[in-house]
């Protein structure tokens, strides 16, 4: 195999083929991501409504959304669409959750006036994207180099997904829609940032010769997906 330390943006062809298919791998919706999730959601939600900025920092090291957006960059790269639809449901699922489980715990134990941690202004929404758009470059060079890879806890916490979509649930349980609103958009430009910087990094590496790779794992993971929706359909006409 070629050797590629020291050049930083050199990669060898096999070292793409071992990210791709890593990236895939973490990217499967099963009992391990989904259990992951709903326990990163308990943690921060709950961190945000009692104002504990070191709870939230823990439930941001658990969830496991960030493997999607970078497969998501990865699909713009290479111009796969599929690639991009194998992990579209599973991001829409796991983002109505954040939603969902963070507006139910508001509901049972109410919502502290201080319960924001994240600076509700434009000024701090601009940080924010920055911040997200570094972030993704990192995260995208942590799971291709595998020699600094120790740094990617420390960038699970620089990526703020999950906090502003939890306050979209807790702000939405109090019908205070103009706060959700701003919340919403925090996060949306939140995860444009990831998926930028993550398809930059990407694109200088020559992810995009790696066109095919991501085409088979695309229709591998939507194969899996038709199968896994039949099998359910199924079992849904026997309890009937």
């Amino acid at each position: 195999m070629e050797k590629t330390e020291g050049k930083i943006l050199e990669i060898s062809r096999t070292e793409q083929y071992k990210t791709i298919d890593e990236l895939f791998k973490r990217s499967q919706s099963n009992t391990v991501y989904y259990t992951l999730l709903i326990l990163s959601i308990i943690i921060i939600a709950s961190g945000l409504l009692i104002n504990n900025a070191s709870i939230v920092i823990g439930g941001m090291l658990v969830t496991p959304v960030l493997t999607p957006i970078l497969v998501v960059a990865l699909g713009l790269v290479v111009g796969e669409v599929g690639a991009i639809r194998s992990v579209a449901a599973l991001m829409g699922k796991s983002f109505a959750l954040v939603i969902a489980i963070s507006a139910i715990l508001a509901l049972l134990f109410g919502t502290a006036e201080s319960s924001q941690i994240l600076e509700n202004t434009f000024r701090a929404a601009v940080l924010y994207f920055i911040i997200a758009a570094a972030s993704g470059a990192a995260a995208t060079f942590a799971w291709i180099r595998k020699e600094i890879a120790d740094v990617l806890p420390g960038i699970a916490i620089a990526v703020s997904l999950v906090p502003p979509l939890s306050l979209v649930g807790i702000w939405l349980s109090t019908l205070d829609l103009a706060t959700a609103r701003f919340y919403f958009l925090v996060f949306f430009s939140n995860l444009v940032g990831i998926i930028l910087g993550s398809f930059v990094v990407f694109s200088l590496l020559k992810f995009y010769k790696a066109e095919s790779k991501v085409l088979a794992k695309g229709k591998e993971i939507e194969k899996e997906q038709e199968k896994a929706a039949k099998e359910e359909q199924k079992e849904k006409e026997k309890e009937k």
